[in-house]
């Protein structure tokens, strides 16, 4: 997969699409019909994915509100989610994905079984560790 494309695929929340379990049924919540939970389980679709298009943002780390305290960012894979969106705010794109993937060749993989029982600050901090 290329780097690109990867990048491409970052998500509102922080998440990557192309990297999900789903990316081969789903091109991403930036993309039309997608099927995250998040989007397809609430009535009103996922609140990071709404909150940001209104804003006209790529992503709750450009949000001046960030990390509020609604849906995503609360619950087991919170940890994630604020770890992720706090790397690309603080280190920018291209190094957040520099980490995961640098992470994935060292045994880490993405997503629950790699990061999605961490706190924020062990996400970072694995995160930035691949340096």
């Amino acid at each position: 997969m290329n780097r690109e494309a990867i990048i491409s695929s970052i998500a509102y929340c922080g998440l990557v699409c192309k990297l999900c379990h789903l990316a081969n049924e789903c091109d991403g919540c930036k993309a039309t019909g997608c099927n995250c939970s998040a989007n397809s389980e609430k009535e009103k679709g996922c609140y990071h994915r709404n909150c940001c298009i209104d804003k006209v943002i790529s992503g709750c780390w450009e949000c001046e509100d960030f990390p509020c305290a609604n849906s995503m960012f609360i619950g087991r894979t919170s940890g994630e989610i604020k770890g992720f969106c706090r790397c690309l705010k603080d280190d920018g794109v291209d190094k957040f994905i520099d980490y995961i993937l640098k992470n994935q060749e060292r045994g880490i993989p993405y997503g629950l079984k790699g990061y999605g029982q961490m706190t924020e600050e062990e996400v970072v901090q694995t995160l930035r560790q691949s340096k």
